[in-house]
Parts: structure tokens; sequence; C-alpha cells
């Protein structure tokens, strides 16, 4: 009896760390884990509850399962609640149809409940590898590229199909147990089949809503660049047109330079050439003027944009008239760097600024963007940076946007942000060789 008992007590010893190694494997395929040890372990505890306490009443068990999950994701990994809620709720529906099906598998074969209860152990172990399999599979669907967040309004859409489906399953087990017939048993197997299969969909639907999302607000980020673009190509036709007035206007104006200067009023000179250069709008531009639209344009509107907000902007443009960049990949890049600079900026301390150099050398080009911040910055699974605003749903995809950029030229991004309050992003294009 007390070798039974200890051979009992080990296998369950081991269906528990199967199971939490299950649980492991799963989240960390949507979330990064967080460095505090304790609240590891903390969570592994309280997810290791659920294995212990199975004596409760259905629904309970099934509650208290969903409970214990979601608070173990919530100590061990990083993100944001609704997100959480999702993937919690659609692993405890799949585990369930899983487990049940396997069950009914079980049942089908041996006709008694209670000649399954002794086979318990085998029982769990086989739904565990099964439910192995799916994880591994879900690991090929999940690349290494970061999951994004959805919109609350959506994850709470998502994580109805789950819990309709554990209330359904949950529902029809107990009738099956009524009825205990094995007609009843293969109905109830097929049944789980197919909820599994709906709840395996919700991964793919996820994607699905998340690249949408993401397609919107990369289309509003490329339709705003291009309003810039296009306002600035308007400024210069009117200046080219006052620059053809001035001409126009230029023998009498040298006439009239000619009278203040034979009777020696010398200030009326320089009043009279200022008030020709504002009137032809041919002050030189206190940012920059490479002559290529599409940086100038940038630079310009976001200049203003910082001086409207009191932050210090200087800019080091050395760059000829045509580049070897696309234009939309050029507005990408610098638009991304410097709305974010601007909003970093707004948050600084006692000094807000932002510095951009620009420097193109042998059909190459450099870009240097430095920035002061307040608060933390929010890294993702992969290292990089995230958004730290709360509507994800209209922000987040800056800098993933400028990494795809970047990488058309085979070119690199480089972040430093060991010093506190300052942030540097550099940046490498590489155009052709000649």
């Amino acid at each position: 009896m007390l070798i039974d008992k200890v051979f009992s007590v080990g296998i369950n010893i081991l269906l528990i760390g199967f199971a939490i190694y299950l649980f492991l494997s799963y989240f960390s395929i949507f979330f990064v884990r967080r460095g505090k040890k304790i609240a590891f372990v903390v969570g592994i505890s309280i997810f290791a509850v659920t294995d212990i306490f199975l004596s409760l009443p259905p629904y309970l068990n099934v509650g208290l399962t969903i409970l214990d999950t979601l608070a173990a994701v919530i100590l061990i990994y990083e993100g944001k609640f609704w997100k959480k809620c999702v993937f919690v709720i659609a692993f405890s529906a799949i585990w369930m149809m899983i487990e049940t099906f396997s069950g009914y598998v079980f049942l089908i074969y041996f006709g008694q409940f209670e000649a399954l209860q002794t086979l318990a152990g085998l029982g769990s172990f086989v739904s565990k590898c099964l439910f192995l399999c799916v994880i591994m599979a879900l690991k090929r669907v999940f690349t290494d590229d970061e999951i994004r967040d959805l919109p609350a309004s959506y994850s709470i859409m998502l994580v109805l199909i789950p819990m309709g489906s554990i209330y359904i399953m949950n529902n029809i087990f107990m009738l099956c147990h009524s009825v205990n017939s094995r007609q009843a048993n293969f109905s109830s197997a097929v049944v789980a089949i197919i909820l599994l299969g709906i709840n395996i969909l919700i991964f793919y639907i996820y994607i699905r809503l998340a690249d949408e999302l993401q397609l919107k607000r990369m289309t509003s980020i490329y339709k705003q660049q291009l309003e810039l673009c296009e306002r600035h190509q308007q400024e210069r036709e009117m200046s080219i047109l006052q620059i053809r007035d001035v001409k126009h206007n230029m023998k009498n104006n040298l006439v009239s330079i000619l009278a203040y200067a034979e009777k020696g009023e010398n200030d009326r000179i320089i009043g009279f050439v200022n008030e020709i250069m504002d009137d032809g709008g041919l002050r030189i531009s206190a940012v920059t003027n490479s002559g290529n639209i599409v940086i100038d344009s940038l630079i310009g509107y976001w200049y203003a944009r910082a001086q409207q907000l009191g932050i210090e902007f200087s800019a080091d443009i050395r760059i000829p008239m045509k580049i070897p960049f696309k234009g939309a990949d050029m507005c990408l890049i610098l638009g991304n760097l410097l709305e974010n600079a601007v909003e970093a900026s707004q948050n600084a301390g006692d000094r807000k600024y932002i510095s951009i150099r620009m420097k193109y050398d042998r059909n190459n080009l450099l870009i240097f963007v430095e920035n002061s911040y307040g608060g933390c910055l929010k890294k993702t699974r992969n290292k990089g940076l995230s958004t730290t605003k709360a509507d994800t749903q209209n922000h987040g995809v800056g800098l993933p946007s400028v990494y795809r950029a970047v990488a058309k030229y085979h070119g690199t991004v480089s972040i430093e942000d060991t010093m506190l309050g300052k942030f540097l992003i550099r940046i490498v294009l590489y155009g052709e060789q000649e």
C-alpha cells in the first residue's frame, strides 16, 4: 500500500511538472517573462494549485483554473491585461477540449466512468502530450516577431469564443455522464474536436486582426507624410512665383537703391532690401535648405512643431538634392523618428531638446537623432522599444516601420539609452556602390 501511494504521488508530481512546462512553453510564445525570480516562483506555485485541488464542483473548478492561470501569467509575464485574458482563456479552453476528447476516447473503449477513473493518470498524460503538439504548432505560426496588442473591445469579443466553448463543453459532459451511452460518448467526442478547432482558430483571427489594424495605422502614417511633402511642394511653387516677381521688379528696385546710395542713406537701403527679401520670400531657412523636398519638408514641419512646444531644435543636414533612397522610405524613417522625438521631449525635465544630423558619404546616408525624454522606456520581447501610450490601436508601429524601411537598404539601426534622460538613435542606409 505504501509503495502504491508513493508511486501515485510521484506520478502526480511528474504530471504537475509536465503541466508547468506546457504553461511556460505556451505563454512564452506571446509574452516576455519578467526578470523577478520571486514573482516567477509565486506564479508557478499559484498555477500548480489548479492541479492539486481537482475535487471541486465542475463550474467552480473551471473558474478557479482560469483565475489561477491568469494570476500566474500576470505575475510572470509582461503585457496588457486584456491580451493576457484572451490567451489565458484560450489556453484553458483548448486544454479542456483536449482533456475531454481524450476522456471520451477512453470512455468509448472502456464503457464505464468508473473504469475511466482508474486510468486518470494515463488520460492526463495523453491529453498533455496532445496539448504539447498544439503548442509546437503555435510556435511555428507565431514567429519571433512581436505579437501586437489588440484594443480591449476586440479582446473582449475574442474572449467570448473560448468562454462559450467551455460552457457548452461542460454541459455536454454533464449530459453525457447522465446518459452514459456509447453513441452519446462518440457524439460528445466529435463536439470536443469541433470546439477545439474553433478555439485554435482564435490565434489565426488574432493575427489577422492585428495585421489589419497595423495596416490601417501604417496607411495613416503614409497619408500624413505625403501631405507634408505635398505642402512643401506647394510652398516651393509659391516661392518660385515670388522669385519671378522679384526679378520682374528688379530694375525698379535697383533704381531706388541707387537713389538711396547717392544720398548716403545706408539705413534706408538696408530697410528697403529687407522689405524686398521679406516680400519675395528670399529669407534663408533657419532649419535646412538642402534642396531635397522630402527631407526639408519633414524637418521644417517638426521644427515648427517643436518650437510651438518650447523644445530646442537643431539640425545639421549635409546631403545633396538627390539621394538614391525612395522618398516614401525617407518620409517613413524621418517622420517617425522626429515624431517620437517631439513626443518624448515633451515629457523631459529641465532641458527639452532635439538634435538631428544627416550626412551623405559615398552613396551611404547617416542619420543621427538625439532627444531628451522623461520617464522609463518600455522594452519588447525582442529587446526593442514599445509604445508607452495607452492607445495602442493608433500607436506603436513607428519604430518597427523604421526597421523595415531600413532593412530594404541593408542598413543598420542602433539605439543608445544608457544615459538617463538622453535617447540617441543611429541609422545607416547603404546605397548602391559605384
